[in-house]
């Protein structure tokens, strides 16, 4: 017999650790990490609606509180000026993924005629102003410009 009863133990501890994390992945959207400080206040920003429904900006800084974020989140780094919020959207239990997801952030102005934008909960994307407007948003939203 090539394994002994007593060295199947070890081989098998030792292989476990990586069959337990190839199988905690998720297939949907690969797991990045960036430092990109746009990108981390959005993804702060869809925090928050992950954990209620904004309907004010006030109730989104009572968010942000709760979770220890500062209120210069909601200040583009990129632009320096504050998001454009989309407030009151629902998102939990959409059946909508990718760019069918609503927009519910986005920066004012942006850099080299691109914005990040937030879609959804969790998606940041980087849009021309034509890609940005021609996006999905919530029903009966009034672009500010």
């Amino acid at each position: 017999m090539f394994f002994l009863k007593s060295n199947i133990n070890p081989i098998f501890m030792s292989i476990l650790p990586i069959v337990m994390l190839a199988g905690c992945g998720s297939e949907d959207k690969p797991s990045t990490i960036t430092t990109d400080p746009t990108i981390i206040a959005l993804d702060k920003l869809g925090g928050a609606y992950i954990r209620g429904t904004p309907k004010t900006k006030a109730e989104l800084l009572s968010i942000f509180k709760s979770c220890n974020h500062p209120k210069e989140l909601l200040i583009s780094p990129s632009d320096g000026q504050e998001f454009i919020i989309v407030y009151s959207v629902e998102l939990k239990g959409l059946k909508v993924t990718g760019a069918q997801l609503p927009i519910v952030a986005f920066e004012k102005t942006g850099k080299d005629g691109k914005r990040y934008a937030l879609r959804g909960m969790n998606t940041v994307v980087q849009l021309t102003e034509a890609e940005l407007k021609s996006s999905v948003f919530p029903e009966g939203y009034k672009f500010p410009f």
